[in-house]
């Protein structure tokens, strides 16, 4: 697996597929394994999907980050590295704010946007939740994996999905919890989140936008798409019955959004 030497961060990354680029940009805590799912959606379409670890997640190392910002410009420095010019950017939950921001700031990198259970303001439920994640590092860390798979799948998933959410839970869970850094890494990653709001700059975004969301949502609410989906013109929305982990409990249909999305853009 290759690792862009940006000089002061060094990026872990992959790519699939063949054809016009898209980005991928993770979420919260998880690194670009957890892309999985959606390597066939976006190759199926005709595309080379690049995916990477977020600064201090995985394989990518670098200075600490404060905001939302910073961690757009990675994504940006990173394009510089594979020499690609403008792509698809498909950001997931945390990693939608960082696809947001980085086409309010570049629009002219940006072919076209897929933001998944994601939000583009603060919201006080999400601020709240937040808080009980640092108790959570600050008093038993090695449990936020399982306690995160509670409020990313549904009650019912549960039922049917069990062996799926063990193997999720047995490939990203780390032997005796996240050690000093990690959990330094996580709580800056709150903090940025914490201070992301471009709900109001979303109505200057003129390229073609899919948003994706979960109305069972427990992590980002479904009324934080549509309100996504309202405030960038054109943008089509589709919202699953289910919740944080629809694009793994609804992956047929998730997957099926996102292909017929990209192969619209070539008719």
């Amino acid at each position: 697996m290759p690792v862009a030497d940006l000089g002061d961060v060094q990026l872990n990354h992959s790519a699939f597929g063949e054809g016009p680029p898209v980005v991928g940009i993770m979420g919260f805590s998880l690194d670009k394994s957890f892309w999985s799912p959606q390597v066939p959606a976006v190759t199926g379409a005709g595309r080379r999907f690049i995916t990477f670890d977020n600064r201090g997640i995985g394989r990518s190392q670098g200075p600490y980050i404060s905001t939302v910002d910073e961690m757009a410009n990675d994504t940006i420095r990173l394009m510089d590295h594979l020499d690609i010019e403008k792509a698809v950017i498909f950001g997931m939950s945390m990693g939608g704010t960082i696809a947001q921001r980085l086409t309010l700031d570049h629009p002219d990198r940006v072919e076209a946007l897929i933001l998944a259970v994601t939000w583009g303001r603060t919201i006080e439920y999400m601020r709240r939740q937040h808080d009980v994640t640092r108790q959570v590092l600050d008093v038993a860390p090695e449990v936020l994996l399982e306690a995160s798979m509670l409020k990313m799948f549904s009650p019912r998933f549960f039922e049917l999905g069990r062996a799926t959410i063990d193997q999720i839970i047995k490939s990203f869970a780390r032997e005796g919890g996240p050690d000093e850094r990690a959990i330094k890494v996580l709580r800056n990653q709150l903090d940025a989140m914490d201070k992301f709001d471009v709900l109001g700059e979303l109505g200057t975004i003129t390229v073609p936008t899919l948003v994706l969301g979960g109305r069972m949502d427990m992590m980002a609410p479904g009324f934080a798409s549509e309100e996504i989906a309202a405030a960038i013109p054109g943008a089509e929305l589709r919202l699953f019955e289910t919740g944080h982990g629809c694009m793994v409990e609804e992956m047929a249909g998730f997957n099926a959004a996102v292909t017929d999305f990209l192969t619209g853009m070539a008719s």
